[in-house]
């Protein structure tokens, strides 16, 4: 068996080829082209070249492999999955249906972020039982456990030790995600658990920004009538020239030259226009390019700039307070000036042997920060500037389940992810329903992209330029 991925105007598949005939008249096969079971994907079947090809629906939904990549399960995540697995199992059963044609592998085990949802795949002729890929999954899952959750890690071997056995208790699985936690424990969790600060309101509208210094206006004004005048060159150059066609024009009329046809004369005069015409359009529309790229950049500077200056001030404040709680490091100078810090010497020598063990500290300036590649609005005003600082961000409208939030109601709930490594960033569209497209070209199903300095990403109708 092996897996591909399609993409149509509006929706995902996952494509399936199984290495087994398969009776597309039997009992197995028409209840799953007939989607009667609700946690399994929608399916359809297409034979091609004697083999049958299973399409199941991936619209809008993750697959656990790509949700879980790089978070840690929890309690209610282990719940999710494994109770989705008791669920799929159960009704399997009731729609008497094989179990073992289940596929519990991650990669193709599927979650409704927003309706916290589980969905699967059914493939018949697969030769493996529903215990030996049951004890394969839970195998996958727990290197993932929060081990800093204690009942996390607790459930999660619990399930372990279950698949080890013969076949799959379902109740004593139940028993295991559902069981009650003791009451100590859940306030002992409550207690340890770290009280959420008030999240920061960093209020960076681009109409507070100070304005620039004269010398940027100037600059700015300077760039303006250097657009104007090359406009005017070219219009002013093919003016002259048609004058000076229809002045030979008028000569050959008038009989003074006439070896030259009038016809050839006015032909060369209407293309000598309509090239000053082009050639006008094409330097305004060079000029508004570069005055847009121009803002993007200045408005990411800006608001990295504003990031570093809070980052700086917060350093100061920290550096004033470690030296207000060490009063047994100095002594007070006879001078009240000196025991402010206004005196030749504060510390009793303690700095001094801290510089020869480890060396002079170097202050951090702000513009040594270098700030992380963004992803800028080409609707300025509209859509907020989104930092690529984490190691996977996902981008959708889901505010729960995306790190980077567009409200937009074409963007999809989990709509796509930017990975970072050494090499750089690489998009991703996460089976959205409208897309996600990088210059123009819309992405393909499971394709990573490697983004470049101002490549153009539209997620749906949300429009963005990634400045790196």
């Amino acid at each position: 068996m092996y897996a591909e991925y399609k993409r149509d105007m509006s929706h995902n598949y996952l494509i399936l080829h199984g290495e087994n005939p398969v009776d597309t008249s039997s009992y197995q096969v028409r209840m799953l082209t007939g989607n009667a079971v609700p946690s399994i994907l929608k399916c359809r079947i297409q034979g091609l070249d004697g083999n049958f090809l299973f399409y199941y629906d991936i619209t809008s939904r993750q697959s656990l492999a790509s949700f879980y990549e790089q978070k840690k399960l929890q309690v209610s995540d282990i719940r999710l999955i494994f109770g989705g697995v008791v669920k799929i199992m159960e009704e399997m059963m009731e729609f008497l249906l094989n179990p073992d044609q289940l596929l519990l592998s991650p990669e193709y085990m599927y979650l409704d972020v927003e309706k916290q949802k589980m969905y699967f795949c059914c493939l018949p002729g697969e030769p493996k039982t529903i215990s030996e890929q049951f004890r394969e999954m839970t195998e996958y899952f727990l290197p993932k456990l929060d081990h800093e959750e204690a009942s996390a890690v607790t459930m999660g071997y619990g399930i372990y030790r279950k698949a080890l056995e013969n076949g799959i208790c379902l109740e004593m699985i139940k028993e295991i995600i559902y069981r009650n936690v003791p009451e100590t424990s859940e306030r002992r969790d409550e207690e340890t658990k770290p009280v959420e600060a008030p999240p920061e309101c960093l209020v960076l509208p681009e109409e507070k920004v100070p304005d620039p210094g004269e010398k940027k206006a100037e600059k700015k004004e300077k760039n303006k009538r250097k657009t104007i005048d090359g406009r005017l060159l070219w219009i002013g150059g093919c003016a002259l020239g048609v004058f000076l066609l229809l002045g030979v024009a008028v000569a050959c009329y008038l009989g003074y030259l006439p070896e030259v046809p009038i016809e050839a004369v006015l032909l060369a005069a209407i293309v000598l226009l309509g090239i000053g015409a082009l050639g006008s359009w094409l330097s305004k529309k060079n000029q508004k390019k570069k005055n847009e790229t121009l803002e993007w950049r200045q408005k990411v500077k800006k608001e990295i700039a504003g990031k570093s200056e809070k980052l700086e001030n917060f350093q100061s404040s920290c550096k004033n307070v470690s030296q207000d709680t060490k009063p047994h490091e100095y002594h007070k100078s006879e001078s009240s000036d000196e025991s402010f810090g206004f005196g030749k010497n504060l510390y009793t020598g303690g700095e001094k042997r801290e510089e020869e063990n480890y060396g002079e500290t170097m202050l951090l300036s702000s513009g040594s920060v270098k700030g992380p590649a963004s992803l800028v609005s080409r609707e300025p005003g509209e859509l907020a500037t989104i930092f690529l600082e984490q190691d996977l961000t996902v981008i959708g409208k889901l505010e729960n389940a995306a790190d980077a939030v567009i409200p937009r109601a074409t963007v999809s709930r989990v709509h796509a992810r930017i990975r970072k490594e050494e090499e750089g960033y690489f998009l991703a569209d996460l089976n959205s329903r409208n897309g996600t497209s990088v210059n123009g070209r819309l992405l393909r199903a499971n394709e990573e992209y490697q983004l470049q300095d101002e490549d153009e990403v539209d997620f749906a109708e949300a429009r963005y330029v990634f400045i790196k």
